[in-house]
């Protein structure tokens, strides 16, 4: 698979650095050698670094980060990763079924700043892989005629339709972090709150080792 995945790391570089790096340290580690783009706002030492400056906070400008990721990227598909997000090796060992679909990890919890518990979520952005020229299309699509960085309406980015999404499910989920420095600290998920998850452990460990 390493000669057939590309990681898009797209931030804005607004986390706090301890936690951003400890962030990037895991995902270098549980990536196992797959080849990165990082898109930030900061220059960045991770994989192949394109700095796009200081650029107001919106939706389309994430894409329009991601979509320079792909660009740049060579790999028949790529998979995305966030600065907010910790994901286990399993998440980078898939391979798809086709190139035009959207791969989305189903197993995802949601982890708030200072509260000890993970809530479940259904899937974010945040955790998903796609054929790159696929992915390039339906990101053009939506930002056509608008080359700038001044943001536009894109609230939520619907990239792909239903039907272009399948689901697929691994054992350790994916932790979406929601900070105080996020672009939005509200997010959906289901009812029941855990203290504990498979491959991290108690949601207190998870705050010591990367939040404190």
């Amino acid at each position: 698979m390493n000669n057939k995945t590309t990681i898009i790391y797209y931030t804005a570089n607004r986390e706090h650095p301890g936690f951003a790096a400890r962030v990037v340290e895991d995902l270098i580690n549980a990536s196992a050698g797959l080849p990165i783009i990082s898109v930030s706002h900061k220059p960045m030492n991770l994989g192949t670094n394109i700095c796009v400056g200081d650029q107001p906070l919106s939706y389309s400008n994430v894409l329009r980060q991601t979509l320079i990721g792909l660009k740049a990227a060579k790999t028949n598909f790529c998979i995305a990763a966030e600065d907010d997000c910790l994901y286990p090796p399993e998440y980078f060992q898939f391979t798809p079924a086709t190139k035009t679909h959207v791969y989305r990890y189903s197993n995802v919890v949601v982890h708030f700043e200072r509260r000890n518990r993970f809530w479940a979520k259904n899937y974010v952005e945040a955790a998903q892989m796609a054929g790159r020229k696929f992915w390039i299309r339906r990101i053009e699509k939506i930002l056509k005629g608008h080359d700038s960085w001044e943001p536009i309406p894109v609230n939520p980015p619907y990239v792909f339709t239903t039907r272009d999404m399948r689901l697929w499910r691994g054992k350790s989920p994916v932790i979406y972090f929601k900070t105080k420095q996020s672009f939005r600290f509200k997010t959906t998920f289901f009812r029941g709150a855990m203290t504990q998850i498979p491959y991290w452990g108690t949601a207190e460990e998870v705050y010591n080792t990367y939040l404190r």
